[in-house]
């Protein structure tokens, strides 16, 4: 397959599927196996889909300790998903060697042996006969309940080094693991808490615990780890793949692990009929979909796109007027197009769209624009309160002293383009009261 992204959730994912990368999920994971090494408590809070789960199930795969993992996502009861995970033939594999060199202590003889006993028939025979922590072990000589787990960890720790991974914590097991916790049993616990669980966490001896240990989650994610992430799961394509799933990330719109993956998932499907596992076919469409084809035109509706936000925003913002077309300037005998004019507190500002698709430096319309002390409309002169050029292009040049420089990146226009309105309105909001808030400020000072 050309991705490597699993149909479901990560929560189910077998050990053989689980995929840990990035410089940040690589220090976490380096946390836990040294709360482990120290027999330590360590407690991961993030909110669905940031990678607790696959942190959990790591670190189960680099301990030689003998670990047990509990996801108690649909549990009432953590010693519910414990007794679940008990195998009693591993139990049984795990004290037989010890119970079998130490067989007479247990009455086992000889005689028994040549008479047809087997050793493993007399010791189920002699189960509650010794006070033995290998034949407890053995037996599984516990109650089902709570304090038969505990009991049982304990024996368990005392022939053998054993770690606790739970998953899917909520506010309702806290108790019971702050009891597990006190014990003194001496064993790593590594625990997976949602961050509304956490929350919701009120006792202070618990909460003071839990934060001790804590390793979060939620603003975990860095490009880094996303650049990592993709490479991993999605290698023949991540070159063209990875800046869209960084600008969707930039702008909140892919948030977690979880939905990165799924997002890359939607666009290998949308081209499967046309590419199936082509990944040049698949480059291709990523690259046209997500790519300006004609930079001037697009900026011409980019700014239309603007001009109509400005508009059914205008009261919102403070404006007086937004021009709903291109406004003809002159500018020291010589002429420009604003694609954006409007006027708020009697001062004019005045601003143009450049999207590019090359690596040009130098715009005859921005110096123009530069030059623009004082625009008239409707008869009436006004002082310019804010020159401005919204573009894609980082090498533009910008005498920012005169011009102010709004960046959009290639991938927020284009979906701006494709009638994205929820981030048409940030960025109006974004670039509108930032600089009229900094005019604002500058004609106070002016005027002091």
């Amino acid at each position: 397959m050309l991705c490597n992204i699993p149909k479901v959730t990560v929560t189910t994912w077998n050990s053989k599927n689980v995929i840990l990368v990035g410089p940040t999920y690589t220090k976490y994971l380096q946390k836990t196996l040294d709360a482990i090494k120290n027999n330590d408590v360590a407690s991961i809070i993030g909110q669905p889909g940031m990678g607790k789960t696959t942190i959990l199930k790591k670190t189960q795969e680099n301990v030689s300790e003998l670990s047990f993992y509990l996801d108690l996502a649909s549990k009432g009861e953590i010693e519910e998903e414990f007794w679940s995970k008990i195998s009693p033939y591993n139990l049984k594999e795990l004290t037989f060697n010890y119970l079998n060199e130490n067989r007479k202590k247990f009455g086992y003889s000889f005689w028994k042996k040549i008479t047809g006993t087997k050793l493993e028939d007399w010791l189920v025979k002699v189960c509650d006969k010794y006070d033995d922590k290998y034949l407890r072990i053995y037996c599984l000589s516990y109650n089902k309940d709570f304090d038969g787990m505990l009991n049982l960890l304990s024996d368990l720790n005392g022939i053998t080094k054993v770690a606790l991974l739970i998953d899917e914590v909520r506010e309702s097991h806290i108790p019971k693991i702050h009891r597990l916790i006190n014990a003194g049993l001496g064993i790593p616990v590594i625990m997976a808490i949602p961050t509304d669980s956490y929350s919701k966490v009120t006792d202070l001896a618990i909460r003071r615990r839990l934060d001790e240990s804590r390793i979060s989650l939620d603003s975990a994610l860095t490009p880094e780890d996303i650049k990592e992430i993709v490479d991993a799961y999605c290698n023949p394509i991540s070159e063209e793949i990875f800046p869209i799933v960084l600008s969707m990330w930039k702008g909140r719109e892919l948030n977690t692990v979880s939905s990165i993956l799924q997002f890359i998932k939607s666009q290998i499907e949308k081209f499967d009929k046309e590419c199936g596992d082509n990944a040049e076919c698949i480059k291709e469409k990523l690259r046209s979909s997500h790519t300006l084809k004609n930079p001037d035109d697009e900026s011409k509706n980019l700014e239309k796109f603007i001009r109509e936000g400005l508009s059914s925003m205008s009261k919102e913002l403070g404006l007086s007027y937004v021009h709903l077309r291109g406004k003809r300037i002159e500018v020291k005998g010589k002429y420009i197009v604003a694609g954006i004019f409007f006027i708020k507190d009697d001062l004019a500002f005045v601003g143009i769209v450049k999207l590019m698709n090359d690596d040009k430096e130098e715009d005859e319309d921005i110096k123009l624009l530069s030059q623009l002390e004082k625009v008239e409309h409707d008869k009436k002169e006004y002082i310019v309160g804010n020159r401005f050029v919204i573009t894609n292009s980082m090498k533009l040049k910008v005498d920012e002293s005169k011009v102010t420089k709004i960046e959009v990146p290639t991938l927020e226009a284009i979906r701006i383009l494709h009638g994205d309105s929820e981030i048409l309105e940030e960025k109006i909001k974004e670039f509108t009261l930032s600089f009229v808030q900094k005019t604002g400020n500058e004609t106070v000072n002016n005027i002091g």
